[in-house]
């Protein structure tokens, strides 16, 4: 069946699309985007065309359709033609100020482009003296210098403390920012006096960053020494100032970084990706240092796969993939890289540090293990805990039965006994399990692994019952030879199979379960708190949750949590932080804080309860911690933030739309960024406050009914005009809502092209609900047929925005550490909180862009057939 309003650019009768705009209507089946190059004519009730009335409309569709010099350059036509209809005057005025902050970002992502570009050169550069320095005998002096210098920096720009503290601790910090400055100084020095004579492109480059780095050291101590700190006012203003030059600051000394980095390849490979999504892509590709950087990095990675340095591979090959997502060539490698790299981090030593990693903070290593002492058993004996083998035949059973597609078991059987051979290669797996150090009885085994290989290649045909023989053939093994425990075995065998269906069915194991019900149900039990963690240092609160224990026990933002129940919390892992800090309702826990102000560390006894995690945040905090929904007061815009899709996000989002009604709210910002999914129940249930009618999405798989969601008519925000924020993370179920808004065109969809996850996970329970397995069943499809997963070869997928606006990695930092600022439940006055606001709308493009275009909606609206009238008179 064919939807008659369906995204196309033909004309409906351009009466009707008039009436319906003027009407201020946009329901599923009332009108097709127009063309931007097509005037729709306002009438006068003579039925004569006016020509402001003509530019008028022609450039609001051209704006709505992303045209925005065009339509500007219309509207600038109506306004000579009426100049004193201030409606058309306040549209070019909106749209102008648009434009001006557009350009400065775009100016921005041509500087950070060129940044990043420097960037790699550097570490090509540094990559290949590298053997130089060694040679000289300074590569490890010039680094530990470095590293000296970075670590006598560190207190020298404390930013917000110098606001937050009184004037005798202003003072204090002053003293250790001049002793910390000097420091980094001395250490700088003694890095070029090592370099003396190194007059080659190596050290010409590095003494060119250490005089940037050296010149922004000086305006930090002129800041400081200017800055005046007895009073609140001036304490402010020096902080605001000295997180200004520590950014810049940083940014310069990562060059140093760069420079002496252990393996500076790693690094440019970041550059490149911040480069390219910083600029065209294509046009990156045909510049030399692009096809120089790829090649040296494709070499690197063959050469680390045949040297078994297995985190080198992995890092190589995912940068590939990303630098290169249609090179499908990437993914063999990728997976036995990751094979190798899973079984060192889960059975090898496991406080060792992965090499390099220190260099490069987007390496593969992005999960903190548990420190030394952390726990009484080893961590994998915890991520295997309660497995079992009849629990992996049962999974083997239900993978025919609901798979979205026909099952490769031979694949899949060679998958499973390929992970048991890489654990049984992994050396450093002895460390474990100590009879894979008796030689003897590991090339036994792996000659039975072998055996099971190539006797799975060898059969006319390999079904599920062979992925058990094949399993339980292994346990014999093992039994008799390196004694690897069961339940070892099992998780890694079922691992080995999945990874060979596709990248979303996965297992939840015992282990896991907890965490899987806090994500999905959208509540758990706890003290209430969002919590980060850097290696070696205490855990810290982002913010507390209102309403929770640790809202009502006066925990606040940016206290320092030093010891849980007693246990230091520096050396611990996050993971493990969560898991102590959590626990069964009415039950005690003991936070240790340490918090600015106070001098000295305190207790704070709270008791769990529950928590329920809040998915639905708004534009502003109010003084009890609650969401005020309305962005624009005087446009009645209002904003609605969708974290993730649980069973408490409908109610709320029903809750906060009742809350814009009750204040007049006219337009929405519906704002799906960095949203990964959740239920598909949810989304749907979000949808239909929306779409008046209509297909929602439809599910098709192999083994299961093809399922269609629709709309009810029984939403709460039916008719106001919408726009709807998306980037490359809104995943699953946020592009389902997406994508039928837009397919209905119930609205705008602002920002970049979504994920593209369009697969649908069944949970099935295993043994008795023990374990959980996540099985692709089935893909979503929008109203309009589009598959949404993005599969290998395709070139439709997620959902397209009707308006793109693109970010650069910095400026998407700078968004969510503006946007994470503003969530946080501060102690701020009005005006405090409005100049906070202020700046993170300024520096949020797509919602600038969002705001614009449902101002420029109002006014169409206002309008009406006005302007032709006045026109004629």
């Amino acid at each position: 069946m064919k939807f008659a309003i369906l995204r196309t650019h033909k004309l409906f009768v351009a009466c009707l699309l008039s009436l319906l705009l003027l009407a201020g209507i946009i329901r599923p089946t009332s009108v097709a985007r127009a063309d931007s190059g097509t005037e729709i004519l306002a009438q006068t009730q003579s039925g004569v065309a006016e020509p402001a009335a003509a530019h008028w409309s022609s450039g609001v569709d051209r704006i709505l359709a992303g045209h925005f010099e065009d339509g500007l350059a219309e509207l600038n036509q109506a306004a000579a033609l009426a100049p004193d209809d201030q409606r058309v005057g306040e549209a070019v005025s909106l749209v102008e100020n648009y434009l001006d902050r557009r350009n400065l970002r775009m100016a921005e992502r041509s500087e950070e482009y060129l940044q990043a570009v420097e960037g790699v050169r550097r570490s090509m550069l540094a990559q290949e003296y590298l053997p130089v320095l060694a040679d000289a005998n300074i590569e490890t002096k010039l680094r530990d210098r470095v590293k000296a210098f970075f670590s006598a920096l560190e207190p020298a720009v404390p930013g917000e403390a110098i606001a937050q503290a009184d004037a005798d601790e202003a003072a204090v910090l002053l003293a250790e920012a001049r002793e910390a400055l000097d420091e980094a100084d001395r250490q700088l020095a003694k890095a070029l006096k090592l370099l003396a004579g190194h007059e080659n492109p190596y050290g010409q480059t590095f003494r060119e960053v250490a005089e940037e780095v050296s010149g922004l050291i000086e305006a930090c101590r002129a800041e400081w020494e200017s800055a005046e700190l007895g009073t609140p006012a001036g304490r402010t203003a020096a902080a605001e100032k000295l997180t200004d030059l520590g950014e810049e600051l940083s940014e310069a000394a990562a060059g140093l970084k760069v420079m002496t980095a252990e393996r500076p390849w790693r690094i440019g490979l970041r550059y490149a990706l911040a480069a390219e999504m910083a600029s065209d892509r294509e046009q990156m590709r045909r510049q030399p240092w692009y096809r120089l950087l790829t090649a040296d990095v494709q070499a690197r990675g063959r050469r680390a796969i045949e040297d078994a340095e297995w985190y080198d591979a992995l890092n190589a090959y995912v940068g590939l993939e990303a630098l290169e997502p249609e090179d499908e060539t990437y993914k063999d490698a990728i997976k036995r890289a990751a094979r190798h790299v899973r079984m060192l981090r889960l059975y090898g030593p496991e406080w060792e540090e992965e090499p390099g990693a220190e260099d490069d903070d987007d390496a593969v290593e992005d999960r903190q293990l548990p420190a030394p002492g952390d726990q009484e058993q080893p961590y994998w004996q915890e991520l295997v805990e309660g497995v079992d083998a009849r629990m992996v035949e049962k999974i083997i059973s239900q993978l025919d039965g609901y798979y979205v597609s026909a099952i490769d078991y031979r694949k899949a059987n060679r998958g499973a006994l390929m992970s048991i051979r890489v654990l049984a290669e992994t050396p450093k797996a002895a460390y474990s399990f100590p009879a894979l150090a008796d030689e003897q009885q590991r090339k036994s085994f792996v000659k039975e692994i072998d055996r099971l290989l190539q006797a799975n290649d060898a059969r006319d045909r390999v079904d599920h019952l062979d992925l058990v023989l094949a399993m339980n053939s292994i346990l014999r093994a093992s039994e008799r030879t390196v004694q690897i425990p069961t339940e070892v075995l099992a998780v890694e065998f079922t691992e080995g199979f999945l990874d060979e269906l596709d990248r979303f069915s996965s297992m939840i194991w015992p282990h896991d379960m907890d965490d899987f019900r806090k994500q999905t149900m959208g509540h758990f039990y706890g003290v209430g708190i969002q919590i980060t963690k850097e290696p070696g240092e205490p855990l810290r609160v982002v913010t507390p949750l209102v309403g929770t224990p640790a809202f009502r026990a006066g925990i606040k933002a940016g206290d320092a949590i030093l010891a849980v129940n007693g246990r230091p919390t520096e050396d611990l892992g996050l993971d493990r932080l969560v898991r102590m800090i959590t626990g069964e309702r009415n039950t005690k826990v003991i936070l240790r804080i340490e918090r600015p102000g106070r001098l000295e560390p305190f207790d704070v006894p709270v008791i769990r309860d529950e928590i329920t995690i809040e998915t639905v945040k708004g534009w502003r905090r109010k003084p009890g911690g609650q969401w005020d929904y309305l962005l624009d007061r005087e446009a009645k815009i209002g904003y609605l933030r969708l974290s993730q899709f649980t069973d408490q996000t409908t109610p709320a989002v029903r809750r906060a739309l009742a809350q814009l009604r009750a204040q007049g709210a006219r337009s929405l910002v519906l704002d799906l960024r960095h949203n990964p999914g959740g239920l598909l129940q949810t989304a749907t249930e979000v949808a239909n406050e929306f779409l008046r009618a209509g297909r929602i999405v439809s599910t098709k798989g192999r083994q299961i009914p093809q399922s269609e969601l629709d709309a009810n008519s029984s939403g709460s925000y039916l008719d106001g005009d919408l726009v709807v924020l998306t980037d490359g993370i809104s995943a699953s179920a946020a592009e389902i809502l997406a994508g039928a808004i837009r397919d209905w065109n119930r609205g705008l969809i602002v920002g970049q092209r979504t994920f593209g996850k369009g697969s649908v996970q069944n949970v099935i329970t295993i043994r008795r609900n023990r374990a959980l397995l996540k099985l692709t069943t089935a893909y979503y499809y929008l109203p309009s047929g589009r598959l949404i997963h993005k599969r290998n070869g395709q070139e439709a997928w997620g959902v397209d925005p009707d308006i793109e606006v693109r970010l650069s990695p910095r400026q998407v930092g700078q968004w969510l550490d503006l946007r994470r600022e503003n969530e946080v439940i501060q102690d701020l006055d009005p005006a405090g909180q409005e100049s906070q606001l202020t700046e993170q709308l300024a520096g949020d493009t797509p919602l600038n862009a969002a705001v614009m275009l449902l101002k420029l909606m109002q006014l169409r609206e206002q309008a009406g057939t006005a302007l032709a009238v006045g026109a004629a008179d």
